[in-house]
């Protein structure tokens, strides 16, 4: 699970980065909370099913 996974970020290397790359990081941060979010619900859609599965 930890491909890609970007270096880790301190303030004083946030602080360095121009507005434009801020932005971009941001954007990418907000599509990967979208796609994980998806991924949740479809893996607590799995646990649900297993749940009445088996009883």
């Amino acid at each position: 699970m930890e491909k890609d996974l970007p270096p880790k970020l301190d303030i004083e290397t946030l602080k360095q980065l121009e507005k434009e790359q801020l932005v971009e990081m941001l954007m990418e941060q907000a599509k990967a909370i979208e796609q994980l979010k998806s991924r949740v619900i479809e893996l607590e859609s799995i646990i649900e099913k297993l749940k009445v599965s088996r009883d």
